[in-house]
């Protein structure tokens, strides 16, 4: 049983490194230290798949409200406590939204953001009216890399930097959902 226990620890840990693979220099082709949109989008194009949960090969709203929802839910538990919303707040949704106040968000007062209570707050933000840039209600593949570009792209130097990478790389490129 300990030896059953010990291959299923090991099989984990080589499933969920792989989970995220890709590493800077993966990116930047060219190893010139810095992500143009050329090198991103070569490489980035690979993990649409993981934002089109139903595999009709566009993201509406729904999927990407979720699959955000999943990325900011670190523990996994299915549920943003306030340490989770702080985090998403700081880092993505800031400027979407008019208050960080997670009480907003947690309309049933029970401590908890659900999945249902995330998607009701946010889709009336701008947050997927700036990847769905042609106004279709549709996120295409070339518009979730020019999001998700944008998104890591700080500075707004048209580059992404290494520190850039690191900051968003996790949140964009983790785990399949």
């Amino acid at each position: 049983m300990k030896t059953l226990k010990g291959s299923l620890a090991v099989l984990f840990l080589m499933v969920t490194s792989m989970a995220f693979s890709q590493t800077y220099d993966d990116f930047d082709a060219n190893m010139d230290g810095a992500m143009d949109r050329n090198e991103f989008n070569d490489t980035y194009s690979n993990n649409y798949d993981n934002w089109d949960r139903n595999q009709d090969g566009v993201v509406d709203d729904r999927e990407f409200y979720d699959n955000n929802y999943d990325r900011l839910d670190a523990n996994r538990d299915q549920i943003l406590d306030a340490d989770e919303w702080e985090q998403g707040y700081n880092d993505i949704y800031a400027p979407y939204l008019s208050t960080r106040d997670y009480d907003d968000f947690d309309t049933d007062a029970n401590n908890a953001v659900s999945r249902d209570e995330y998607y009701s707050g946010m889709r009336d933000t701008d947050l997927y009216d700036e990847y769905d840039v042609d106004g279709d209600r549709y996120i295409d593949s070339d518009e979730m890399n020019e999001g998700v570009f944008n998104s890591m792209d700080e500075n707004r130097d048209d580059q992404i930097d290494e520190d850039e990478y690191n900051k968003f790389g996790s949140y964009y490129l983790d785990a399949e959902y």
